[in-house]
């Protein structure tokens, strides 16, 4: 098993990461920066009291990766925090609503206030659907419940390309919320039953249009010990090919847009820019690196205030006028939450490859 108190042990005190670090930049609070999160693990394992900030300093990261990719002694800063939570609640002491929305993934498979009987209500007739194929599409929770366009213009550009997908009919949250907060015997086992259940299927390729559910279905089941048979595929990378064999053939036009980067994509960023590039637009890039939107892995829901001052830092970067596209549908969804009036024009690359194309 990997030490990582000897990581954590090893921070040079350089300050890279604090200058990335989302929450530090909103709060200027010096007890909430990654080197001070990453000084607790010693005195979490020793089942030490920790003060209010202490324990709030845990739970406030998006576990983005930003402060990883700039750490120049590769301290893994966001395996240490996801470890201080594992151990937080193996003591019975994460917060309430971190329990509580965990529970509701492994029980209800919806990571908030849902109803999984409605997960597939953004299915409308015009849509071909398969009833058995090797090709399936998950929206995921918060396309299927929170921004269905995404979904609907998936299948449209699918089936504009001649490809008729079947659905999960027993979809789930793909349970990032629990690894994110160290639930990672819980998460375990979900990914067990639900990788069972699509190979059961008898799927190949699974398209998703969820980074989350990309990353933790791609690659994190693998390290939780299931790993998948069949190929997981983010949906910008199947438009991509099908933009490249001609398959799929977006009108140009011109203009300008903002683009937000989801974090988990954030290595794997020229596919994004291509597509709205295929389209005719010209990007208007809203920061240097990537910049979480700030409401991943509890911080929304435990940490509103803090949450709503990240997403701003987008919001007041995007020019008046300007369309932002995102391509996570949860950014999406946390940005149009917190954003003030007027709202501003937020797209999915889905939907404006959608208007451009079919």
């Amino acid at each position: 098993m990997i030490n990582l108190q000897e990581f954590a042990d090893s921070c040079i005190e350089c300050n890279k990461c604090l200058d990335v670090c989302p929450v530090t930049k909103v709060t200027g609070n010096d007890s909430f920066t990654p080197r001070a999160k990453i000084s607790l693990l010693d005195r979490i394992e020793a089942g030490k009291e920790l003060t209010e900030d202490e324990m709030n300093n845990v739970y406030l990261s998006t576990r983005c990766g930003a402060c990883d990719d700039v750490c120049p002694v590769d301290i893994p800063i966001t395996d240490i925090i996801q470890r201080e939570r594992q151990l937080l609640a193996e003591q019975g002491r994460e917060p309430e609503k971190t329990g509580k929305i965990c529970q509701n993934i492994l029980v209800n498979n919806v990571p908030g206030h849902m109803d999984d009987a409605h997960r597939f209500d953004w299915v409308t007739n015009d849509l071909v659907i398969a009833e058995k194929s090797e090709i399936a599409y998950m929206g995921g929770c918060w396309a299927s419940f929170a921004q269905p366009e995404i979904a609907r213009s998936t299948i449209r550009l699918l089936n504009a390309a001649d490809i008729k997908p079947m659905l999960l009919k027993e979809e789930k949250c793909c349970g990032l919320f629990l690894i994110d907060n160290g639930h990672l015997d819980e998460a375990a086992e979900h990914a067990r039953k639900y990788v069972d259940y699509i190979e059961s299927q008898g799927i190949k390729k699974l398209v998703v249009s969820c980074p989350g559910c990309y990353e933790v279905i791609g690659k994190e089941y693998a390290k939780l010990g299931k790993k998948p048979e069949f190929k997981v595929v983010f949906s910008l990378d199947l438009f991509s090919e099908l933009v490249r064999e001609g398959r799929l053939q977006p009108r140009k036009t011109t203009g300008t847009v903002s683009l937000r980067d989801a974090c988990p994509m954030r290595k794997e960023k020229n596919v994004p820019r291509q597509l709205i590039s295929a389209m005719g637009y010209s990007i208007k890039e809203l920061f240097e690196g990537t910049v979480c939107c700030g409401a991943p892995a509890g911080v929304k829901p435990n940490f509103p205030e803090i949450s709503g001052k990240i997403a701003n830092l987008t919001l007041e970067n995007l020019q008046e006028g300007k369309t932002l596209v995102s391509y996570c549908p949860f950014c999406q969804y946390h940005l149009e939450s917190v954003s003030g009036e007027p709202k501003p024009a937020i797209k999915d690359i889905s939907t404006l490859l959608a208007e451009q194309t079919l």
